[in-house]
């Protein structure tokens, strides 16, 4: 089986959304390492912020993206290699910032806040925020009662300015031409040709990983408000956060150890 491999969002995902524990997906995380499976996480949390992830959770592969694809991370030699596949910051916070000023938007982005306000927003601890405002390619803004017009508003000139916005659990971010589906694509070429990949994910952003991958599931939203599936192919799972995702993993892991198991979805 080690022609598989898992990636996996984090928040939302394989993290409980209010309070950031994994454990629940043990099982699965435990059953993965016996196939000798790879966990590879595709997050939009930063390479600051990693280190500490992988050292709570050891399932991890330390072959990783994080900004939502844009950078993709590998220590799993002496040496650790970051690529940025994405836009640089001075380009986002430009266009962030002229798009802001030009209509008058009330929405405050990452880089315009100290860490506190962003452990506020997260429930992260002032140390994890500072890591997170540590970005190398994409722009994380708070937005919160934000309308459909406004959005689509900012996703018009964003995309005039070559950047898109991808719509995460808690925030926008603003982005280059990568996304996570650059990521499945990025890993696969540094995995076993012809590995077949299980993508797990909640939110919008994880739309092009989840449309990339073999088999793709989309764990519920924790607040219970979930939009239609716009990826054709992917299963729910039942719950959300890590009950869900150890839940899907045992499921496919038994259809892999099935006669005709294959792990393929059908499209």
């Amino acid at each position: 089986m080690n022609h598989f491999a898992v990636l996996t969002d984090l928040d939302g995902t394989l993290l409980d959304h209010h309070n950031y524990d994994w454990h629940a997906a043990e099982p699965a995380l435990q059953a993965l390492v016996r196939q000798q499976i790879p966990v590879i996480a595709v997050t939009s949390k930063t390479a600051a912020e990693m280190p500490a992830i992988l050292a709570d959770i050891p399932y991890l592969s330390p072959l990783y993206s994080c900004e939502n694809g844009a950078v993709l991370a590998d220590a799993r030699g002496a040496e650790s290699h970051l690529e940025i596949l994405g836009a640089s910051m001075a380009q986002l916070i430009e266009v962030y910032g002229q798009v802001k000023q030009q209509h008058g938007f009330k929405c405050i982005a990452f880089h315009e806040v100290s860490a506190e306000q962003v452990a506020d927003w997260t429930g992260l601890t002032p140390v994890q925020a500072r890591a997170a405002q540590q970005r190398h390619a994409t722009l994380p803004i708070y937005w919160p009662d934000i309308t459909e017009a406004q959005q689509a508003t900012f996703m018009e000139a964003a995309a005039k300015s070559g950047l898109q916005v991808l719509i995460g659990g808690r925030f926008l971010h603003l982005c280059g031409e990568a996304d996570k589906g650059t990521a499945v694509t990025a890993i696969r070429n540094k995995l076993s040709t012809g590995v077949r990949i299980m993508a797990l994910g909640d939110g919008g952003n994880d739309d092009a990983m989840l449309a990339r991958a073999d088999w793709g599931v989309r764990i519920p939203a924790a607040t219970g408000l979930d939009r239609p599936e716009p990826v054709q192919g992917v299963s729910r799972a039942s719950r959300p956060g890590p009950e869900g995702w150890n839940e899907s993993v045992l499921s496919w892991l038994e259809t892999l150890a099935s006669p005709t198991g294959s792990g393929k979805r059908e499209d």
